[in-house]
């Protein structure tokens, strides 16, 4: 099988994985890629996650390091494989570090799927029999053990699929996600899971009707508070809500709008919040349809919006930064158009104008880390409507 890697400049090997100062491309034939991520582990190194799917319809879930800022990058290293790990831009995996560098991998699973060579054609499997499985390893990624499901309840038939998840003040992991209402078809209630030394304890419902196919938005903030975003449904108004919890997630504030869009649309628009935590506040993108003032939204916690992107081919955008500084990242285009990847800075409250990241063509679905001066970017290198690659770029921010 062929391994294909772009290179400008200072080309050299690394194992299975070749380099070049300021960017990485990781391209193989026969490979559909998926939702590339970045993160910092407690060492302060950068660690890109991805999933890949081969003609079998295996998908392999990687993670490679960086000791440079995202220069170069280790061999990859594989979590998980499996037909049914799910790689959905709507329940990304997650990976989580702990405080005492144990690392925590995330992701939709389900059992149901087949392998080509197992039935003929891929199968894979039902939505409705969608979990939420985790895996962790206490030696860097070197092993990792046997993925299990944080649920309780394992009825088959029910989607738990749309999810999130982030460790909690406490070093414990919170697991949001949206499940099945019995006997209501295409209803979804919001439901948190919580572990416990560990173990996973029953699943409670913190929000008893929403938005059915958006994804989630959970985190942290610097308060110790357990926020989560979600897309409400108030008589098919359609906006971004928000609840607080200030004990781990034993209890929640009441739901509140985020900010009231007033969008009214009986359908669900598969695109929910993407959130940021910002010094004292947090940071939150989503879209919305409204009539007259489509596009999507850059809010702070407060409710004060800040940025409208309102090109008609941008439909979902993410979020990256630190304490001082951050950056709303997103593909602009179309295949047929053009495609590349845009982001504005975001310092206090002032957003900078459009900027883009050079020989980004054909790029999308893009995810960044600040790091000082500079924005590791990762994005989808797409092709006809497959992704058949992934590349890294290292920006300087102004």
């Amino acid at each position: 099988m062929k391994r294909y890697i772009l290179a400008l400049s200072m080309l050299m090997l690394t194992g299975s994985v070749l380099s070049f100062a300021q960017s990485t491309v990781l391209k193989e034939e026969g490979r559909v890629y998926a939702l590339p991520a970045l993160f910092q582990n407690n060492n302060k190194e950068v660690v890109m996650s991805w999933t890949e799917k081969d003609a079998d319809g295996m998908v392999y879930y990687y993670f490679a390091t960086s000791k440079d800022n995202g220069k170069t990058f280790s061999d990859k290293q594989l979590i998980y494989s499996s037909p049914g790990i799910g790689n959905g831009r709507l329940a990304r995996p997650r990976l989580l570090f702990k405080k005492n560098g144990d690392m925590v991998a995330t992701f939709s699973f389900n059992q149901q799927a087949k392998l080509v060579s197992e039935s003929g054609e891929a199968k894979p499997g039902r939505a409705k029999d969608l979990q939420v499985f985790v895996t962790e390893s206490k030696d860097g990624g070197k092993t990792w053990t046997v993925p299990k499901s944080v649920h309780q309840d394992a009825q088959p038939g029910v989607i738990r699929g749309f999810y999130d998840a982030t460790l909690m003040a406490n070093d414990e992991l919170a697991v949001v996600y949206l499940k099945d209402i019995p006997n209501k078809p295409h209803e979804r209630d919001l439901r948190l899971v919580t572990s416990t030394n560990g173990t996973f304890g029953e699943e409670r419902v913190i929000d008893p009707f929403v938005c059915d196919c958006c994804n989630l938005g959970l985190l942290t903030d610097e308060q110790g508070r357990l926020n989560v975003f979600y897309r409400e449904n108030a008589d098919n108004i359609r906006d971004i809500s928000k609840m607080v919890s200030t004990d781990n997630g034993l209890t929640w504030s009441a739901s509140a709008t985020l900010f009231p869009d007033n969008w009214n649309v009986n359908a669900c628009p598969h695109t929910g919040p993407v959130a940021l935590r910002y010094g004292k506040t947090n940071l939150i993108t989503y879209y919305s349809g409204v009539e007259g003032k489509p596009g999507v939204r850059l809010v702070n916690q407060d409710g004060k919006q800040m940025l409208i992107l309102k090109d008609e081919t941008i439909k979902t955008a993410t979020l990256a930064g630190d304490a001082k500084n951050a950056v709303i990242l997103y593909g602009q285009g179309t295949a047929e158009s053009g495609m590349k990847v845009g982001y504005r800075t975001i310092s206090k409250d002032k957003v900078s104008n459009d900027k883009w990241i050079e020989n980004s063509a054909t790029g999308a679905n893009p995810n960044g880390l600040i790091l000082g001066k500079e924005m590791l970017v990762v994005y989808e290198l797409t092709d006809k409507g497959k992704v058949i690659g992934i590349k890294t770029d290292v920006v300087k921010l102004n």
